[in-house]
This record gives structure tokens, C-alpha cells and sequence, in this order.
């Protein structure tokens, strides 16, 4: 049973690293779609070995014009590729680290069951990378992102804020996973008025959306909880995203810590369990190197005769 992501993006460099990060170990392929991009984010994609399609949108446009029809094209895309389960999202939400684990889990029990929908809560970041807002409009919400691609993919009509799932899904039984799809680019105040700015700039009648916007922005009854431990996302560091500086050369693998870097990094040591790489120095070499992974040399101990020291301390406990 194989699991694809599928993601429409437009000038997204500041989250697709790590939107690619969490994701690539998750997933038998990544096909994306980049519309009008004049950014680093074609760039990006390109150099993203898990990345197997990437389609353009070559209409000019504000953002979200041709969000349905971009959803369109890269559902046919996974159903050429022979997608069988697909997972979607934007390049500022991560999934809980605990739900990739078992995503492939999660696509063997929809055809058991045969609820072909999975739903995650997506929850709104607010303040710091971690507390998410629990009141109001801005509270969790169920909103489906899992789904088995059929046979047959009719297009929807243009309107914005429809489900990403095909209209031949629309009766479709759905389930309620436990796992949270957190949002990042609700973080911060500057990015909530941003995006309150857009869309009011898109949809100034609220055609799209009846209830409007303000809600993006608005922080009556503001109430905030802590991210438990358990649902924990894995995403880049600012200080790990790369950057212009000189390509780092890679150390000599006899001095390469193996455990300390699997130790450092749960979501190296995920994808070593699962088979994706045959050991954290695999990961290093493909990966970690260019991402600014931290790492150190092995620990060397010389001078130190451990046969003398291990007789002594024997004939002292006698």
C-alpha cells in the first residue's frame, strides 16, 4: 500500500525545507506543483531527492486563483504515478510526528474499513512554536487530508476552501484519526495579519467564505494550551535551514558518532527503524550534511592501559 504527498506552493522558501524535512521519510513519493513561484522554491523542490513530479502553474494570478484547479492536476498526477493513498498539505502545516509513523498504517485500516476519508484536527500555533489556540473559530477543527485515490476524478467547480479530497469522495465514510496537523504560519501576529490582508484582498465579499476573515486576527477570549509531548512535531530549526555559506565536507566515517547522531535526531532515528536508511551515517551523507545536522567526531580514549585498570578494580572487590 503505498502513501504519496501531494502540495501546491507559491513562493513558499521560508517553510518548504522543512515541510520537506518532516515529511520525506514519511511518504513512497512527494509530487508538488509550483504556481508562478519567484522564489527559491523551484529551486528547492528540485533538489528534494523524495520530489518525483513537479507540475507548473504558469497563470498569473492572486494567490489562490487557481487553488482548485491546481488540486486537480495533481490528483491525476498521483493517479499516472499509481498513487494509491494520498496525503495533502500546505507548506506551513506539519502532521504530528506519531501519525507519519503510522501513516501507512493508517491507509491499510481505511481499506479495512473501508472509511477511504482521514481526518486530522488541525490546530492554530499562536505566540510561540509551543502553544496552539483551543477558543473560537481559531480552535481545532476536524479537517480531512487522507484519502484513497478512486478511479474516477472529476474536476470541482473554481471555489476557494474546498476539501482536497475528489467530488467522487464526497459520500465517502470518513474517520476521525487521533493526530493534530499543526499551523505555523498562525504563529506569529505580523504573519496572522498578513494573511488576514490576503484574503481580504481575494474575497473582499466573502464569497468563498461566508463567516470572513476576521477571525484570523481577532483574539477575544484568547485561550492557549501547551503542545503535549506526545503529539510533537519534527520541523527545522531557523539555525538549520540552509543557507549560501560553503558546502561543509564530510567528515571520515571512522570518526563519525553514529549514536549520538541518531540521539540528537528522532526523525533520523524513525527512518533508520523503518528501513528507509540503513543507519544514521547513510542519513548524513545524503541528507544532514547540507541541512547543518549537528554531529560530532566519535570519542577517542588513548594512553589508558583498560586491561591494568579492569584487574586492579577486580582484585579490589575481592
Amino acid at each position: 500500500m503505498n502513501v504519496f504527498c501531494l502540495i501546491a506552493v507559491r513562493n513558499e522558501e521560508r517553510y518548504l525545507p522543512g515541510f520537506l524535512h518532516h515529511m520525506r521519510h514519511a511518504v513512497d513519493g512527494i509530487i508538488a506543483l509550483d504556481d508562478c513561484s519567484t522564489d527559491r522554491t523551484l529551486e528547492i523542490l528540485r533538489s528534494e531527492p523524495r520530489v518525483v513530479s513537479i507540475l507548473a502553474e504558469d497563470r498569473a494570478g492572486l494567490p489562490h486563483a487557481n487553488e482548485t484547479s491546481n488540486r486537480h492536476r495533481l490528483l491525476v498526477e498521483a493517479a499516472r504515478l499509481g498513487a494509491q493513498w494520498v496525503v495533502c498539505a500546505d507548506a506551513d502545516e506539519r502532521f504530528e510526528a506519531r501519525f507519519l509513523d503510522r501513516l501507512h498504517a493508517e491507509a491499510e485500516e481505511g481499506e479495512r474499513t473501508s472509511r477511504l476519508i482521514r481526518c486530522v484536527r488541525i490546530v492554530n500555533l499562536w505566540n510561540s512554536p509551543q502553544h496552539f489556540r483551543v477558543d473560537g473559530r481559531n480552535g481545532p477543527r476536524w479537517t480531512p487530508r487522507m484519502f484513497k485515490l478512486p478511479t474516477k476524478l472529476p474536476p470541482r467547480p473554481a471555489v476557494m476552501h474546498r476539501p482536497w479530497f475528489p467530488v467522487e469522495l464526497d459520500n465517502a465514510p470518513k474517520a476521525n484519526a487521533n493526530a493534530y496537523l499543526f499551523h505555523l504560519s498562525m504563529m506569529n501576529k505580523a504573519d496572522r495579519q498578513a494573511r488576514f490582508e490576503k484574503f481580504r484582498l481575494i474575497d473582499p465579499q466573502n464569497v468563498h467564505q461566508t463567516i470572513g476573515y476576521r477571525h484570523l486576527i481577532d483574539e477575544n477570549n484568547l485561550t492557549l494550551r501547551p503542545v503535549p509531548p506526545w503529539r510533537a512535531y519534527v520541523d527545522l530549526a531557523s539555525s538549520d535551514l540552509p543557507t549560501n555559506r560553503p558546502a561543509a565536507s564530510l567528515p571520515d566515517p571512522a570518526d563519525f558518532d553514529e549514536m549520538y547522531y541518531v540521539c540528537q535526531h528522532p526523525d533520523v532515528q524513525r527512518a533508520v527503524a523503518q528501513g528507509h536508511f540503513a543507519s544514521g551515517w547513510e542519513h548524513f551523507t545524503r541528507y544532514g550534511l547540507g541541512e547543518g545536522r549537528l554531529w560530532r567526531p566519535r570519542a577517542r580514549l588513548s594512553g589508558l592501559d583498560f586491561d591494568a585498570i579492569f584487574r586492579q578494580r577486580r582484585m579490589g572487590s575481592r
